[in-house]
């Protein structure tokens, strides 16, 4: 996992943005923030929608949520999440949170489902 994250990272530097996005939604995958942030980060329950909101916002809870600053003890599960951030995955993290794009919902094309045959 570590290993394809720097991956996307160096290719990321190699090939510009379009990667940023990219390299952001592997790391909200592989960070589990999809756990309570939802999949498509529209949030849920007492878990903020975090899709679309402003990169500056983002990046400013991070770095509080890093020191140890949260406005409510709800917020203090993100401490150890925020810790394990590093400045550039912060960058494409909300990179992909702030210009985040909902894939259609049939991207999948399935002539049948799970459980057989489409009538």
């Amino acid at each position: 996992m570590k290993k394809n994250i720097l991956l996307l990272i160096i290719s990321t530097a190699i090939f510009g943005s379009e990667n940023s996005y990219e390299t952001g939604r592997a790391l909200y995958n592989d960070k589990a923030c999809s756990n309570c942030h939802g999949t498509n980060a529209e949030g849920s329950g007492s878990y903020p929608k975090l899709a679309n909101r402003s990169k500056n916002y983002l990046i400013k809870k991070l770095k509080q949520f890093q020191k140890g600053k949260s406005t409510s003890q709800a917020q203090e599960v993100m401490f150890g999440f925020a810790r394990s951030l590093n400045e550039t995955e912060m960058d494409y993290m909300t990179t992909y949170l702030s210009d985040y794009k909902k894939e259609s919902a049939d991207k999948y094309k399935l002539d049948y489902d799970i459980m057989g045959s489409v009538d």
